[in-house]
């Protein structure tokens, strides 16, 4: 039987390998240090990103343009529960 959808992803996939490299060669202390560092990157990072004026006109336009197709499923969701809980009332089963 074919799977669905997307083959699975590997966790560490994207992971560099000099990255991979230096932290199986990094000592626990070095390791504690590696994790320090990446959060603090991290930490900048989303400070940037919550800065970025382009990119948060950019998730404006996108919200305002998939708007039409955010209430279209919303109110399809709705009719699927109403029909479903109409089903139940008269008497059948359905899987949630």
């Amino acid at each position: 039987m074919a799977t669905r959808g997307r083959p699975k992803k590997q966790e560490f996939e994207d992971v560099p390998s000099e990255f991979k490299d230096q932290a199986n060669s990094s000592s626990r202390e070095e390791l504690q240090n590696l994790i320090s560092l990446v959060s603090c990157n991290q930490v900048e990072l989303m400070k940037l990103k919550s800065e970025d004026s382009d990119l948060a006109t950019a998730k404006e336009v996108a919200k305002q343009a998939g708007a039409v197709y955010a209430e279209g499923s919303k109110l399809n969701k709705a009719k699927i529960l109403y029909c479903k809980t109409l089903l139940d009332d008269k008497g059948g089963h359905t899987k949630s």
